[in-house]
């Protein structure tokens, strides 16, 4: 349920942006990175913030975590019991009252392949995600972008945010795809991460009884 004011999501995702430790390493994704970019209002509430987060720079997040006294181990999925692995499907974290998620993601060859998890405390449930994607460069995935406020920060590219919202066609997202078209996108790269994005598979690795 969407229960986080955009205002909320907003301050949470920027302070989050505007860490120095987590520069070039997390990246703002979904339905608010559009908004964040525009500076404008989405008008409607967020359940969460997404970031998404090379899987080598995992523990430089749950480092800055730590060090804000916002890492809550029980949302940490290397501590689900199903992750008999523990592989890294990425962490949550509660930042002033917003739930917020870190997915570690590789490219190697052209492929995709990006973690997470959720966790019973929200979800009802753990289990663990693999989304993957074939075909798509990183340059084409992430980027670092100048909002109005001029700070350069990492967010998901407006053409992957406009891919994933058209794949999965919910009533919510009809307001977000058209603040990306207000935007504007680069419509070549946009054609290669739809054609990417149109492979995409997920996967349930192990979840919990």
């Amino acid at each position: 349920m969407e229960t986080t004011s955009f205002a909320d999501a907003k301050a949470v995702a920027l302070k989050v942006l505007h860490a120095p430790e987590l520069s070039g390493k997390a990246f703002l994704e979904g339905g608010i990175a559009p908004w964040i970019v525009s500076g404008n209002d989405s008008g409607r509430c967020h359940d969460d913030v997404d970031f998404s987060a090379h899987a080598h720079d995992m523990p430089a997040v749950r480092a800055w975590l730590k060090e804000q006294g916002l890492y809550d181990a029980a949302l940490d999925s290397l501590e689900l019991d199903c992750n008999s692995e523990k592989t890294d499907f990425g962490v949550h974290a509660i930042i002033d009252g917003v739930m917020v998620s870190f997915a570690p993601f590789r490219i190697e060859g052209g492929k995709l392949a990006q973690r997470n998890a959720v966790h019973a405390s929200f979800a009802g449930y753990d289990a663990l995600f693999l989304a993957t994607i074939e075909g798509l460069d990183e340059a084409d995935f992430v980027e670092m972008r100048e909002l109005p406020d001029h700070s350069i920060v990492g967010m998901s590219t407006i053409e992957a945010v406009r891919a994933s919202k058209v794949a999965t066609e919910r009533e919510k997202d009809r307001a977000d795809i058209a603040e990306i078209d207000r935007i504007g996108y680069d419509a070549d790269r946009y054609e290669r991460v739809a054609a990417a994005f149109a492979t995409m598979e997920v996967t349930c690795p192990a979840h919990g009884e």
